[in-house]
């Protein structure tokens, strides 16, 4: 029987899961493909959801990493990954992102075990965001980088990374939801909310660096009421557990409508469908830009500047005068964009399969 390369994904969150799905496959297909669910997301609408919509086997490990405390998560995340890494000896270890997760990286390139970062490259500059350290790392330890844009692939070269080592793939988002177009379409949470097309404000907030702060937090419930009461809209606002532990005790505007997280079909459903997207999210605004609804980014800096480019995305801050004159703008005008040069031509998963089939012993610890 010929020997089949042994690649090994670590994830643990509703983004990595939902980018990841089609790659999965391939994985499955071509590869002896070892999946670690490390549960940093825990609840069932950010994790286990997914893999029940978007048509994933059930992975071989969950490492049920205790979360709570920063300290107490990144050493869980890494110990257990540590103890698969070595019982699993997995040719190449493949991550996406940023998250907590990722740093499973760090044991891998201890034990001189090659890593593949998908979604390489993407620097805010803002290190207030454990994000931005975490995808630092994660670069800088990996054999093989897979940034989307070639303005990834520049911030990767000015941080001395050699370029034979990088490989510009495209946004896997594209393939996930072009193969899931039809479910996407016959998604009845319109119906089901009595939600009318360009009725309503979708957002999402969920950073740390925003809603840890109770005086951040405040500004982004100003900007919601103020922006739903003076364009007329609904405000739809899918609430993270991470935002629901930190508003317990809070007022909430009356026209501010909180929910429990939504499925990748139901959500991708309202953003297609929505007046303006408002989001703290990296990835809402790929969607946006995709779907060709405006957007609105509620961050003081964005690892993601090609959307601001296109002109379908605003960095407004958290200011909610800023933000209530962000949303006048973009919604003033047609948002018509091409998404294509900044989420690629959506053969993403075919890509990185085709990369990983490559000689790997090229690849450097």
């Amino acid at each position: 029987m010929p020997y089949l390369m042994k690649i090994m994904s670590i994830f643990g969150t509703r983004p990595e899961i939902i980018r990841l799905s089609r790659i999965f496959s391939l994985l499955d297909t071509n590869f002896n493909h070892v999946m670690v669910n490390t549960s940093q997301n825990y609840t069932y609408e950010l994790n286990s959801v997914f893999f029940d919509e978007l048509e994933i086997r059930k992975p071989d490990y969950d490492l049920k990493v205790k979360t709570g405390k920063y300290g107490l998560e990144v050493s869980d995340i890494i110990t257990k990954s540590e103890d698969i890494l070595l019982k699993e000896k997995p040719d190449i270890l493949l991550i996406l992102g940023d998250t907590n997760s990722g740093l499973a990286a760090i044991p891998a390139a201890h034990h001189r075990i090659k890593i593949a970062h998908l979604e390489a490259g993407m620097r805010s500059y803002d290190f207030r965001m454990p994000e931005e350290k975490n995808r630092v790392i994660i670069d800088h330890l990996s054999s093989l980088l897979l940034p989307y844009t070639t303005y990834s692939r520049e911030n990767l070269i000015r941080e001395n990374i050699h370029p034979s080592k990088i490989y510009v793939v495209g946004n896997p988002i594209i393939d996930v939801i072009d193969y899931f177009a039809h479910k996407i379409e016959s998604s009845d949470i319109m119906e089901k909310m009595k939600l009318e097309p360009d009725g309503y404000f979708l957002v999402t907030a969920h950073r740390s660096e925003n809603v840890d702060s109770a005086e951040t937090l405040e500004k982004i419930f100003l900007s919601l009421q103020a922006i739903g009461k003076r364009f007329k809209k609904r405000v739809i606002y899918p609430i993270h557990p991470r935002t629901l532990s930190k508003i317990k005790k809070r007022k909430i505007p009356s026209n501010i409508e909180l929910i429990k997280p939504l499925g990748f079909f139901e959500f991708s459903k309202l953003e297609k469908n929505s007046f303006c997207l408002i989001t703290d999210s990296g990835t809402v605004p790929e969607e946006a830009l995709y779907f060709k609804k405006p957007c609105v980014t509620i961050r003081e800096s964005t690892e993601r500047p090609e959307y601001i480019e296109e002109g379908s995305n605003i960095l407004a801050g958290l200011n909610p005068k800023n933000v209530e004159t962000a949303v006048k703008v973009i919604t003033s005008h047609e948002n018509n964009r091409e998404w294509n040069k900044s989420l690629g031509d959506g053969t993403t998963a075919l890509r990185v399969a085709n990369i990983l089939s490559g000689k790997i012993d090229r690849l450097q610890y």
